[in-house]
């Protein structure tokens, strides 16, 4: 009982940081909005963040040269459930203050009621199949968890065990948002306990959801189909009850997590972008954060800079295609997206250097003319095996690939409006990324995509339901 106590402390002092930095930031969406359709997005993004922020502050205090303690873990916890209290307080005051402002028929308010009690049965149920096993596959537990049980005896950043190809195995230069997390409920547990540090991955889940709902709302403001198409996220097999998705500590669901974010910042900037009405402010704010959740995602996973480096191009091309009379505004919004992702990540990226290497992959040195035209014969089994599982076996991963297709022929025009054009570009991308990646990669294409596929499908699925749910949404004029 104990030990459950200091999770949820420690959870609700996660997210009261995370509540902090999302108040900060959407302080121009907030007062450009209703308080009612914003508090979803609020409490999304500050769980979202609040384990971002959460492994970057520990990052950072190891890179000093501070160490790691329970008083540490504790006072952060503490600051935690202060900001959160005090932020939740003054949200709950204002919607008592302007519930008379509010119009909502009955229908939709039962609906939104309905739908609200489905998402948080699935988070809840979400959490009870996670915590019901320890880590138990290899990622996690010899890529991140080995990681953070290091961390949390050594209680320092700069220790011996990190450095030793032999004891870290495999890919030592993996980025440590989830060990550092892990670490951080060890601490305040006092030994390590690797069913309770699991909690993180299910409510990143809940995050990821209830950020696509206020995001998707707020620009579109059609509260009735947000909530549809966040159920249909939701209900996605391959995130939920997929063995490798959020219930377990794999690193695949936090990523998907982190770029879904990502995608919906930079797809609601590109939405708000087209209408005369829309707050400048706003319009200032949203590649910030977006900056913010791509450097999470790299500090998750390496895919993480594939995916920055893919959202970057997909918003430029997008940018010169539709708004080539406001290009300095749009250069100013793309570099503020990938400035911002750059500062945060930097110290990591300086850090990793000292970091040896074992097995990586290597691809950016491996691409060469002579790599790719050698994997030419691996295309077409790779092109195969991504069109069997995204289609033939839907009925296991999910329809959000019919559904998808079905989307772009139903509404062909829609999907050349700025926003939509940008998703399509953004999965393209990442598909094609994942092709080469298997064209150029040192093994056998059968062993490297056949054992990743799924996983980096499952990591894309947001940016796939983000735009069926910008194909079937109205804009408001």
């Amino acid at each position: 009982m104990t030990d459950l106590l200091l999770i949820l402390l420690s959870v609700a002092g996660i997210w009261g940081v995370g509540l902090a930095v999302a108040q900060l930031l959407l302080s121009p969406v907030l007062r450009s909005t209703q308080t009612r359709t914003s508090l979803t997005e609020l409490l999304g993004l500050g769980l979202v963040f609040g384990f971002g922020v959460t492994a970057f502050f520990y990052f950072l205090w190891g890179w000093i040269g501070f160490g790691y303690s329970t008083e540490l873990a504790g006072s952060w916890m503490t600051l935690g459930l202060l900001l959160g209290a005090g932020i939740l307080l003054m949200h709950f005051r204002a919607l008592r203050k302007d519930s008379s402002e509010f119009e909502a028929s009955a229908a939709d308010e039962d609906f939104k009621k309905l739908c609200l009690a489905i998402l948080l049965f699935l988070g809840l149920t979400t959490v009870i199949q996670s915590l019901m096993t320890p880590q138990r596959f290899w990622d996690e537990r010899a890529i991140f968890g080995l990681k953070s049980i290091v961390l949390f005896q050594e209680r320092s950043l700069q220790n011996e065990a990190l450095l030793h190809p032999d004891f870290v195995q495999y890919h030592p230069k993996y980025p440590l948002l989830i060990p550092l997390n892990e670490t951080h409920f060890y601490l305040l547990l006092g030994e390590v306990n690797d069913r309770w540090s699991k909690i993180m991955f299910p409510l990143l889940y809940l995050g990821m959801i209830l950020c696509f709902q206020g995001v998707l709302q707020r620009t579109s403001r059609q509260s009735a189909r947000a909530w549809l198409f966040t159920l249909m996220l939701a209900t996605i097999p391959s995130m939920v009850p997929w063995k490798y998705g959020f219930i377990s500590g794999q690193g695949d669901g936090p990523v998907a997590c982190f770029h879904t974010v990502t995608l919906l910042y930079l797809w609601s900037f590109l939405t708000e972008l087209r209408r005369s009405e829309s707050d400048t402010a706003v319009l200032k704010i949203l590649p910030l954060i977006a900056g913010l959740a791509a450097g999470m995602t790299i500090f998750t996973k390496d895919e993480g800079i594939a995916f920055f480096l893919i959202d970057l191009i997909a918003f430029t091309m997008v940018s010169l295609l539709y708004f080539r009379g406001r290009l300095l505004s749009m250069s100013l919004a793309a570099g503020k997206f990938g400035l911002t992702t750059l500062i945060i990540i930097a110290p990591w990226l300086i850090y990793r250097r000292h970091l040896p290497a074992t097995t990586e992959m290597t691809y950016f040195s491996r691409m060469q003319i002579t790599n790719l035209t050698e994997g030419v014969t691996a295309l077409q089994w790779a092109v195969t095996h991504l069109l069997k599982c995204m289609f033939l076996e839907a009925w296991r991963w999910g329809l959000q690939w019919w559904v998808l297709s079905i989307s772009l022929f139903a509404f062909p025009v829609r999907a050349l409006k700025p926003q939509q054009l940008f998703l399509l570009l953004n999965l393209a991308g990442a598909l094609s990324a994942l092709i080469i990646a298997g064209m150029i990669a040192p093994t056998p294409v059968q062993e490297h995509i056949g054992g990743s596929s799924l996983r980096f499908l499952l990591q894309i699925s947001g940016g796939a339901m983000l735009f069926i749910a910008g194909q079937w949404i109205e804009e408001p004029e």
